[in-house]
């Protein structure tokens, strides 16, 4: 590091403390499992109002946008409005936002990890960059508000700020498996190659976002840690379907539900996987949803963060992984704020506190603005 970058950074850091002012430079609202209704949740509500008048800044949605199945094309034509009223539901809360907007899709999305999940998810993209593109002024609409290839794996990368990105990943993909489930994939490549290639992929968009000083997030849908209802350890039915050979079932895609724990084999291949990359890069974010709950971890320089209680509630009670914050009480959304000074702050937003109850400095980056 450059020792006058290093003072600059420092003295920036100090004039901006001593005066008890430190601007925010872009904000990112981090919300995940929000489709369960044809009315927007109360946390989304309290979200959209945070943004009103926020520009400098983006939502992330963590997955799970429409329950129970995204949208189904084998849904009948009534359960198929439905799902499409609750996805535009959400979407018209943003009509007017002038930020960024970037949607992952959750493993509801890809109809419960059912054989028409790929069709699922790639209606689901259909639609909502359609909406977007005619109803909304969002500033990434014209690129495609739904951040990942429909049906695969990813990494997309989309600038949410001169010095800030996002990298979107459809950790679905890795788990969704069966004779009759298909992903997409690349032609001429199986599913071994295109999961080395998304690591690639991710391992060299972090490389040359960090050798430019800039800030990166990573964002699935599925956690890296949890201490949630995902979290099954020791079950005995469940070690006879993941390890012994009852794993005829998953061939057959009946074990879709076991698919969505922790420790299932598939699952724990993706989370040490990109992991491996993650852990590379000093003060790496990752966001995800899937529980519905809010915690964050901090794991070495890794920092995890669960955002999932947009529209659900769900009991943490397994302290498998030691977390700084969890909160299964109420409804919510993280944010977190890229000062001046170089400061991340990660801050809690409840629905019952009527806005943000908690926050933590994350880190604070050398050479800010």
């Amino acid at each position: 590091m450059n020792p006058k970058l290093l003072s600059l950074s420092f003295l920036l850091f100090t004039v901006f403390r001593l005066w008890g002012q430190d601007p925010i430079i872009h904000s990112i609202y981090l919300i995940g499992d929000t489709g369960s209704d044809t009315i927007p949740s109360d946390a989304l509500q309290l979200l959209a109002f945070e943004i009103f008048d926020d520009s400098s800044s983006s939502v992330v949605f963590l997955g799970d946008n429409c329950y129970p199945q995204g949208l189904n094309p084998h849904m009948s034509q009534k359960q198929l409005s439905i799902a499409q009223r609750k996805l535009v539901a959400q979407f018209e809360l943003f009509s007017g936002y002038l930020g960024n907007v970037a949607i992952i899709p959750g493993n509801h999305d890809w109809s419960s990890g059912k054989t028409s999940g790929k069709r699922a998810v790639e209606a689901q993209a259909e639609l909502t960059n359609a909406w977007f593109r005619m109803h909304s002024k969002v500033r990434n609409r014209e690129q495609g508000v739904f951040s990942t290839p429909a049906g695969f794996p990813g990494p997309k990368l989309l600038q949410l700020d001169s010095n800030i990105n996002l990298i979107a990943l459809d950790s679905q993909w890795w788990l969704q498996r069966g004779l009759f489930k298909p992903v997409g994939r690349k032609p001429g490549m199986d599913l071994r190659q295109m999961r080395a290639r998304a690591l690639q992929q991710l391992d060299s968009m972090l490389a040359a976002t960090s050798s430019k000083g800039e800030l990166t997030l990573v964002a699935a849908h599925h956690p890296l840690y949890s201490n949630g209802r995902h979290v099954h350890v020791n079950e005995p039915f469940r070690f006879l379907i993941n390890y012994t050979p009852l794993q005829l079932f998953g061939l057959l895609g009946l074990n879709r539900y076991f698919s969505q724990d922790l420790t299932q084999p598939r699952y724990k291949r993706y989370r040490k996987s990109v992991e491996s990359v993650l852990t590379k890069y000093p003060n790496a974010i990752y966001a995800a949803g899937h529980e519905h709950a809010m915690e964050y971890f901090k794991k070495d320089s890794l920092h995890s963060i669960v955002s999932g209680s947009g529209s659900k509630l769900s009991e943490l009670d397994r302290y498998r992984y030691p977390a700084h914050f969890m909160d299964d009480l109420q409804h919510g959304f993280f944010r977190i704020t890229f000062h001046a000074s170089g400061s991340v702050i990660l801050h809690a937003f409840g629905v019952k506190d009527r806005g943000e109850y908690w926050k933590m400095v994350l880190f604070t980056l050398s050479g800010a603005r």
